[in-house]
């Protein structure tokens, strides 16, 4: 497998992959929606907060103000995009996801797929797993992805020391189950994202334009909080809407002898915007924008 750092963590991160082996190959971290804290649209009765992220577009679910909520699991099902990899896409990345933790701390749960555009401007599909801080991995190469394929996500806290992770495709008929140790377990948000992580090639990491993929739909869509299982209709959970809208955020160097993280922005102004949830909470879509600005 091959070792991929993504950190989708606060932008004041401790270094990801620290002591790993780097090659000289591209790798990606992530910054996390810690910066998604510009209040693009207050909240109505019918719709949820919405804040811009510089990276993260999609739903975050969380405890209501002084009803913290502890989130066991969660799932989401959606259909792997096709990149549009034009002659200026080279090189961007698109990665979709759920997962427990990371909105406001630095240790996260996840696990997800990419649709990218590699240096060549072609296409690429694959599927990963991650507990940040550490370091992300492929799943087997032998495990495929494509476009069109039906991918099935779950993120279960075990025990207090003991984590399960597991992505389903289930058009090729694969599963990938890992239980891991992992006693530093943030539990306080559930998410379903599409994200633009930062990509390093060596110690040296910018930000990753956010690759065409259209627009992908997260359905079938829950999580296990206190104990009970709801959908982003939950009236216990206080849920925000995240949009993605390229801006300036902490990049943290791969170096362990190298300099404090230095603010980086994409070269392009692509962007992503969540659509509204279904009227039960279970589903809802991700569109790619040319141009994002705030304010859905």
């Amino acid at each position: 497998m091959v070792g991929t750092c993504r950190s989708r963590t606060r932008v004041v991160l401790a270094l990801c992959g620290r002591g790993a082996v780097v090659t000289a190959v591209s790798i990606l971290l992530g910054a996390g929606a810690a910066q998604a804290r510009t209040t693009a649209s207050a909240a109505t009765a019918d719709s949820p907060p919405v804040k811009v992220s510089p990276n993260w577009s999609g739903y975050v679910a969380q405890g209501q103000p002084g009803n913290p909520v502890a989130y066991s699991s969660v799932t989401g099902t959606w259909t792997v995009p096709t990149a549009t990899c034009d002659s200026g896409s080279a090189g961007g990345f698109s990665t979709f996801w759920v997962g427990l933790g990371g909105y406001t701390t630095k240790n996260q749960e996840e696990v997800g797929t990419d649709t990218n555009c590699d240096a060549s401007g072609k296409p690429v599909y694959y599927a990963w797993f991650e507990l940040v801080p550490y370091i992300a991995y492929n799943v087997p190469a032998a495990d495929k992805v494509l476009p069109g394929d039906t991918m099935t996500g779950l993120v279960k806290i075990l025990s207090r020391s003991l984590v399960e992770l597991q992505i389903q495709n289930q058009t090729r008929g694969w599963l990938f189950d890992r239980k891991i140790t992992y006693s530093t377990q943030d539990t306080s948000t559930a998410e379903w994202v599409a994200e633009a992580p930062a990509s390093c090639i060596r110690f040296v990491c910018n930000e990753a334009n956010l690759a065409n993929f259209g627009s992908v739909t997260m359905r079938n869509i829950s999580a296990v909080g206190n104990g009970s299982t709801g959908t982003l209709a939950d009236p216990d959970w206080n849920v925000t809407q995240v949009q993605l809208v390229p801006s300036k955020l902490n990049i943290p160097t791969l170096d362990p002898e190298g300099p404090q993280p230095a603010q980086a922005q994409a070269a392009s102004p692509a962007g992503a915007t969540p659509g509204p949830a279904s009227s039960d909470g279970s589903s809802f879509s991700i569109t790619w924008v040319k141009v994002a600005n705030g304010g859905i």
